[in-house]
């Protein structure tokens, strides 16, 4: 549509004769205001595509730079492989944009499918260096932790959410002719609005979208509980340098605050409805920290996200399937019936009766979604081409009205791509052959069958439920190693004891503790935080089974001193819930009882020592508590059988007792019998002989001798 007044007045009296008997009862000032209007529109429309032709690098003259070679490390998530190839690209000197750590320069690459020398229509690309110098290793970590996040992105995509989102390739540039050879890392260049969605502290935009919050939550669930991607940020929905926090914390670099940065994240996401549609469970909060999600988060206002589809949540991205059976294998025979149409329908020889048919329907000047996408068929920039070559594992596009709809079994997804796309992949299969490509997807396909299988929920209701669902044999071998989810409600506790959720204007006490004012600490010297969201956290990671809050809560019960949450102690009123979560009789000490007892079943040597004591004086059970020695001789070998596997002989350090006086009890029970022993001076006096050989081993003379008095007495 051309800008000139001539051409516009054409165009108008055109627009007028279009109209003219459309029906409309407005007046002929109202129509003409509404013509100069569409006319407008078009104007504009025609200026920003010519504005978009425009290389935005061209004042900077980067094509008369001279060309230096470099080796091109690109790293394929699927394979765990890198690739290592020679290119050639123009760098400027200046840069033009400076972080905390890295700076970034212009440069431009020519595609290594490109017979063309012409350097001023290359593709633009930004270069960032380390301003500070760092091991070679890192800038390699960071590429695999960037490209194993846009695998998680392509995931996504296959779940059909309301809008895709893609992970920007990055790669290696290592400058073969520059001084040093330094290392690059290498991203195409994004036009638009830098926005960063969310942090890997917890920070989420004032103008927060659902799809990037959405996303961090997706990819938590989907792991099961392994690791989440945070920080995103980008153009759009184009995503760059996110940051990945794993249950470990040692991969992926000084970024991973393992779950510390998880427990982050959950404190400041509120479930939206991409999250709901996905099948998301709602991380469980406090009442009054889901009370400051909803008054003080801006994710569910405003947002451009709009679900067409009326259905009900569930069903409107992610519908059931109908059919039985493996739905993965179901998956794989779809693609593969998909991929064999469409490279059957873009052969030259058959394709042309198929858009013959297609136009009966559609004239030349149609502009519907599957008109456009023929058109732009086989219109690729041609380093797309190559890196699509090398990676073949970008996320569909946006779908189409006639694409079939993802469809979910549990948490697994059956998804078809866009028949563009497929045609897209077969002709990108011509140049690297068909088997290539189908082996690629096969691959692909198999790498997330088993990364689907570890998807759990991420709220501790709905995974009690599913382990409630497993087998009793394999739930007896759980190990005392704490859930994920547990450990992220633990530090939660924690982060609140600290007052990292405080707001800004009551942050004097947390200065305080933290040390970083002069002023003197509350009365009872601690932060002034929010004891009741770090209980109910704290509560939570009990439940989940996490030792130290088991332990930690046993403590408060009982009133004995513990590290976290100090300040807190009995008159809290833990109590016991029954199975339908009704509280029952408020015995203090039968709860605590029994969460020591719990940990000393996790292996916890100090709860083994407290149990076979309450065992051995009939104290600080509860109502009903009744002395047992046997029991509590079992506890107390159970104890020294910790210390053997420790091959720790007399006194362990941290230990309450050393060996040798757990070995002397043990004596004295037998000498005593009774509470259901029966008396063995024989056992008794063999305990108390090696008592007394660890007592002299600990150097413990005068004891040592004291229980060889025992062991005489106990013979004669």
């Amino acid at each position: 549509l051309s800008t000139t007044s001539g051409d516009g007045e054409r165009d108008w009296a055109r627009l007028r004769s279009l109209t003219a008997d459309s029906g409309f009862t407005e007046s002929g000032e109202e129509k003409a205001e509404r013509v100069k209007g569409l006319m407008q529109r078009w104007k504009n429309a025609a200026f920003r595509a010519r504005k978009l032709m425009k290389d935005p690098w061209m004042d900077y003259n980067i094509a008369t730079l001279p060309v230096i070679r470099a080796k091109r490390h690109r790293y394929s998530a699927i394979r765990k492989t890198w690739t290592v190839d020679i290119v050639e690209v123009k760098l400027l000197g200046d840069t033009f944009a400076r972080g905390a750590m890295r700076e970034c320069f212009r440069l431009k690459k020519l595609s290594s499918l490109s017979r063309s020398q012409d350097w001023t229509h290359a593709n633009n690309y930004v270069a960032k260096r380390y301003i500070q110098e760092v091991d070679r290793e890192v800038l390699f970590a960071d590429v695999r932790l960037q490209m194993d996040a846009k695998l998680w992105a392509e995931e996504f995509n296959r779940h059909s959410p309301p809008k895709k989102i893609d992970i920007v390739q990055m790669c290696v540039m290592e400058m073969l002719d520059m001084p040093g050879q330094p290392l690059y890392h290498l991203e195409h260049f994004i036009e638009g609005d830098y926005v960063k969605h969310n942090s890997n502290s917890g920070f989420v935009s004032e103008l927060a979208r659902k799809t990037p919050q959405a996303f961090s939550h997706f990819t938590f669930e989907r792991s099961g509980h392994q690791m989440i991607v945070v920080d995103i940020q980008g153009v759009g929905d184009l995503y760059t340098d996110p940051q990945v926090h794993t249950v470990a914390g040692t991969d992926y670099g000084d970024g991973n605050l393992g779950t510390k940065g998880m427990a982050l994240f959950f404190h400041s996401h509120a479930c939206n409805d991409i999250c709901h549609s996905l099948c998301l469970t709602e991380f469980d909060l406090s009442d009054k920290e889901t009370q400051a999600l909803a008054d003080g988060t801006a994710v569910t206002r405003g947002e451009a996200t709009r679900f067409i589809r009326p259905a009900s949540v569930c069903e409107a991205l992610v519908p059931q399937v109908e059919d039985e059976g493996d739905a993965m294998e179901c998956l794989r025979r779809r693609t593969m019936s998909v991929m064999s149409n469409s490279s059957g329908g873009g052969d030259s020889s058959s394709g042309g009766g198929t858009v013959d048919k297609r136009r009966k329907s559609h004239d030349e000047d149609c502009v519907c979604e599957e008109c456009l996408a023929e058109c732009v068929t086989g219109v690729v920039l041609q380093d797309e081409e190559d890196d699509e070559e090398e990676e073949g594992e970008y996320p569909e596009d946006e779908e189409d009205e006639t694409a079939p709809v993802g469809r979910k079994v549990g948490f697994h997804t059956l998804s078809v791509e866009r028949k563009d796309r497929e045609r897209n992949d077969s002709l990108g299969s011509s140049y690297g052959g068909s088997s290539s490509r189908l082996t690629r997807d096969t691959e692909r396909e198999e790498y997330w069958q088993g990364v689907r299988k570890q998807s759990m929920p991420a709220g501790v209701l709905s995974a009690i439920q599913m382990e409630l669902l497993a087998d009793e044999a394999c739930r007896a071998h759980v190990s005392h190693q704490a859930s994920v989810l547990g450990q992220i409600h633990l530090d939660l506790a924690r982060y609140h004891e600290l007052g990292r959720f405080l707001p800004e204007e009551d942050n004097s006490d947390k200065r305080v503790a933290l040390g970083q004012s002069s002023e003197t600490k509350t009365d009872e010297g601690g932060v002034n935080y929010d004891r009741e969201s770090a209980l109910y956290h704290l509560d939570v990671a009990r439940r989940c089974g996490v030792l130290e809050a088991i332990v930690t809560v046993a403590q408060m019960a009982y009133g004995i001193p513990h590290e976290l949450l100090k300040h807190v102690g009995e008159d809290e009123g833990w109590q016991e819930l029954d199975e339908d979560g009704n509280p029952k009789v408020n015995d203090k000490e039968a709860f605590a009882f029994e969460l020591m007892e719990t940990a000393a079943e996790m292996g916890e040597r100090t709860a083994m020592l407290f149990v076979a004591e309450a065992y051995e004086t009939g104290r600080k059970m509860g109502r009903e508590g009744r002395t047992s020695y046997p029991k509590a001789i079992e506890w107390y070998q159970r104890a020294m059988g910790f210390d053997e596997e420790d091959g720790e002989g007399g006194t362990k350090e941290g230990s309450c007792r050393p060996r040798y006086e757990i070995l002397a009890k043990m004596a004295e029970m037998y000498q005593e019998g009774g509470y259901e022993l029966d008396q063995d001076y024989e056992r008794a006096y063999e305990l108390y002989t090696e008592a007394g050989e660890v007592a002299m081993e600990a150097m413990k003379g005068k004891l040592a001798n004291k229980y060889y008095e025992m062991a005489e007495m106990c013979a004669v």
